[in-house]
């Protein structure tokens, strides 16, 4: 029996069938695949260093803040993924809030977006392993061979079944965090310079406006990837339920990492030498591994291997859930939503996903660098997450005024969007002002290339005579038996 909520939200909507495997994961498989696609260790261990540089001793207030703003970004999603449960994920919210054509260019900017991601993080990971083994251990394995193993791996995840993909993040997730926290908690116990104290939380320490806000930009977006818990809303049971609940339980398990995780390494490192851990040429979290663990920053090693491959395969199943669910209205050619018999995967868009993936990392994480293909495309990811949230927060406003009014509420659907837009578009500002330098500085075109692809796919496609039957199955839910 539906309850009156999902009565309502099945008046307003027309059911499609699909051909993925329902009810095949729980609370916590849904909120795994948020938290893996965030990559907590990654996260913290590469960005601490940024944000000390920035704010100095504040640093871990930067990781309260952009918690909090993330929140805010999280609040008309929400409701959003309570009525829209699909594999459309942004697809459909805003074909459903604003129309099917802007539905689509959002819809393609983030299937194209995390397809393309996969390639940057097995890149950094492949590199970061390349470097500690060879540099410590004299293995010489280059970088790319890593990042090509990575890359299958991902690829056999996604083909055989969202139960497999699961289980990986599952064991990987809860190591990453585990270690992540198990070097914090023991910073605190063996303090430096400075010993244990609050002052990283205190406003009244931060001493650069400006760099304190650099370093919540960049946070803000270490955060990204809780919104990937929509993505396998057809494969969950009782998606209206746990969609919304894994997307909050991912922002709040990792904004409480994040913050205590940051300030465990800050007094661990030292609160009187902040410069040096700003400055480290080596990732602070494997020089405190070795001092505090005896030399064993193995395993900080281990956990960000464990968090790049465990990004790469929530990625991998975002992206080919949203292709999935774009080509299963008709958007995109019928072959995208073709489903394997017995396994029930998107087995075209995982054989794409996988080529194209592939191809990037190599044919241009080769000549380019590693370091430099994930600093390029992890900054291009912000410029395309900008649009995105903007897009789904008039979504939301449309969706709740027109389709379910007895259910708007002010603060979630104005205030919060209007606060988060707001936020964004600064981010996007100070991320353009001044201009970085090369290959960053071709972050901005790429997004800018990646919609302009969407749009030809759009009107040279999709919005021909005889092509236009998409528009009415965009904004709909599938069957769930």
């Amino acid at each position: 029996m539906l309850t009156n909520q999902s009565a309502s939200a099945a008046s307003t909507t027309t059911e499609v069938s699909s051909g993925l495997r329902h009810g095949s994961i729980g609370l916590i498989g849904t909120l795994m695949q948020s938290i893996a696609q965030i990559s907590p260790t990654l996260g913290i261990f590469y960005t601490i260093a940024f944000t000390t540089g920035q704010a100095g001793i504040s640093a871990p207030l930067t990781y309260l803040s952009a918690f909090l703003v993330c929140l805010v970004i999280a609040v008309p999603m929400l409701g959003l993924a309570r009525h829209l449960p699909s594999a459309g994920g942004f697809y459909t919210y805003v074909s459903a809030g604003i129309g099917p054509r802007a539905g689509f260019i959002t819809g393609w900017l983030y299937a194209l977006m995390v397809t393309i991601v996969p390639a940057a993080l097995a890149a950094f990971t492949g590199a970061v392993l390349a470097d500690e083994l060879g540099g410590k251990y004299g293995i010489g394995i280059p970088w790319w061979i890593y990042s090509t193993i990575i890359l299958a791996i991902c690829f056999a995840c996604a083909y055989r079944g969202i139960n497999i993909s699961i289980r990986f993040l599952v064991v990987m997730t809860i190591f990453e965090v585990a270690v992540g926290l198990g070097l914090a908690i023991t910073g605190l116990f063996n303090p430096g310079p400075g010993g244990v104290n609050f002052n990283g939380f205190n406003p009244a320490n931060i001493e650069n406006g400006s760099g304190f806000f650099l370093a919540i930009v960049l946070s803000i977006f270490a955060f990204t990837g809780f919104e990937s818990a929509a993505a396998v809303g057809e494969e969950s049971r009782d998606p209206k339920r746990i969609i919304p609940k894994a997307i909050f339980g991912s922002l709040l398990l990792i904004g409480l990492f994040y913050v205590f995780t940051a300030w465990g390494l800050q007094i661990g490192w030292g609160t009187d030498d902040v410069a040096g851990l700003a400055s480290s040429p080596t990732a602070p979290a494997f020089v405190l591994a070795d001092r505090l663990w005896n030399g064993a920053s193995v395993l900080v090693l281990i956990a960000l291997v464990n968090s790049g491959l465990g990004v790469c395969i929530a990625c991998t199943t975002s992206a080919t859930r949203t292709i999935y669910g774009i080509a299963r209205t008709g958007a995109l050619p019928d072959v995208f939503a073709r489903t394997h018999s017995r396994l029930k995967t998107p087995i075209t868009a995982v054989y794409v996903q996988s080529i194209v993936a592939l191809t990037i990392c190599l044919a241009v994480g080769l000549p380019l660098g590693p370091y430099n293909l994930f600093n390029m495309l992890g900054t291009t990811g912000t410029f395309v997450y900008i649009p995105i949230f903007i897009m789904m927060n008039l979504a939301a406003f449309l969706f709740f005024r027109r389709k379910h009014p007895e259910e708007f509420n002010v603060l979630a659907y104005v205030v919060a969007p209007i606060i988060s837009t707001a936020a964004l578009l600064t981010i996007a500002y100070n991320s353009l002002v001044p201009l970085p330098a090369f290959p960053v500085i071709l972050a901005p075109f790429l997004a800018l290339t990646y919609m302009a692809l969407g749009a030809a796919v759009l009107f040279g496609r999709n919005t021909r005579p005889g092509k236009r039957a998409w528009m009415e199955r965009a904004g709909e839910l599938p069957e769930i038996n």
